[in-house]
């Protein structure tokens, strides 16, 4: 097949969907599909690259005024149809319903080509960037907008069954199929030594908290450090954030005022394809996911895959993760309260953080990735 992928976010962004995009479009092209990607430059200039035997292109694109480091593509309707045109797809699959999208969904139904979208947000992630006075217009608008486009796709595919729901929900009546991204489960079952990891960040040997994600207002980690500035004074802990994003500059100066600065590290970036990745994980002896609008979590399905109980909001699509006192626990979404009784009760508890791991291993086993991966290209064979 020749598969023409479109995403706003691919890396060197790090977010959820450029880590699912990334994965899919390097299983496609291993299993000898010929797959173009088109996503933002990070420039006013358009240009091709190639990347393993997967070929890329980045289509102008200014700053975006909401996430640092992310890209809008302009002007991009002559681009598409070119890369349509020159590339001849057998499917296309884009990953939101913006310009580039809405343009080669249009040449696709065209060329009776068939178009494949990805869910990967509910509304209540943009609503959290929004001024309360704007909020339901503009999620209104976007609702209808949403429905309108992927009612005229020829399948939705939805990464948990919360998000197919939800969808279905909102007004699409076009299949929505909820596939996991899946995880790699070779790579996160790994076991690296700890010490080399220990020694690279400056941990102390006591119970590490590991938070994996972006830094962005709609992960609520504001939550997390205060959950954690009340059981630091009760249980020795550290608290280990890997990731980037807006807040990053100020979660540091708020674990600083709050006297958390030496029992807390943030890492900054570390590449998804990084062993340090897989080490920080390991290092960790709890995992949480403080976010109550995940539309999966790809960090809390590769902290289950490292054996790790998980700590999480009970809201989202992570309870079809997380069963509540049997793999991890959950809090009520924005209780301070709960989340700091879930982490204590874990810290001081190693037998059922031993547990609730090994439960975790046994669970995760249904996301491994080639099998997930599978399901999307079978997906495509029946709408050629």
């Amino acid at each position: 097949m020749r598969i023409l992928i479109s995403t706003l976010s691919y890396p060197p962004n790090v977010s959820g969907v450029a880590v699912a995009v990334d994965l899919q479009s390097r299983y496609f092209a291993k299993q000898g599909h010929t797959v173009l990607v088109v996503a933002p430059s990070r420039s006013l200039t358009s240009y091709k690259e190639k990347r393993d035997a997967i070929t890329i292109f980045r289509v102008r694109a200014i700053p975006n005024p909401v996430r640092r480091g992310f890209h809008i593509p302009i002007f991009t309707g002559a681009w598409m149809k070119k890369i349509f045109t020159e590339f001849r797809p057998d499917i296309v699959h884009v990953h939101d319903p913006m310009a580039m999208s809405r343009y080669l969904q249009a040449h696709a139904r065209d060329h009776g080509v068939s178009t494949v979208v990805s869910n990967h947000f509910m509304l209540d992630y943009v609503g959290e960037y929004l001024p309360a006075f704007m909020r339901g217009f503009v999620l209104e608008r976007l609702r209808k907008k949403i429905v309108r486009f992927y009612n005229v796709c020829q399948a939705v595919i939805a990464p948990s069954k919360t998000v197919a729901d939800y969808l279905t929900g909102l007004g699409v009546t076009t299949k929505v199929v909820p596939l996991s991204n899946g995880v790699d489960l070779e790579r996160f079952f790994t076991y690296l030594p700890t010490a080399a990891t220990h020694r690279r960040y400056k941990l102390p040997e006591v119970p590490i908290i590991l938070y994996v994600g972006r830094l962005d207002k709609d992960k609520a980690l504001d939550l997390l450090v205060e959950a954690f500035a009340q059981v630091s004074k009760d249980v020795r802990c550290h608290l280990l954030i890997v990731g980037s994003g807006n807040k990053r500059a100020h979660l540091k100066h708020t674990l600083k005022r709050a006297g958390l600065g030496s029992i807390s590290t943030l890492t900054g970036t570390i590449e998804h394809h990084s062993i340090d990745l897989v080490a920080a994980y390991q290092v960790a002896d709890i995992f949480v996911m403080p976010s109550a609008i995940e539309t999966q979590s790809i960090a809390t399905l590769e902290a289950m895959a490292a054996g790790k109980p998980v700590v999480a909001a009970a809201g989202g699509a992570l309870p079809e993760l997380i069963e509540d006192g049997t793999n991890g626990l959950l809090f009520r979404p924005g209780d301070r309260a709960e989340l700091e009784q879930c982490l204590k009760n874990l810290l001081t508890n190693a037998p059922l953080r031993a547990r609730m791991g090994a439960e975790n291993i046994t669970r995760i086993a249904r996301h491994e990735l080639q099998y997930s991966l599978g399901k999307y290209e079978k997906l495509y064979q029946t709408l050629l």
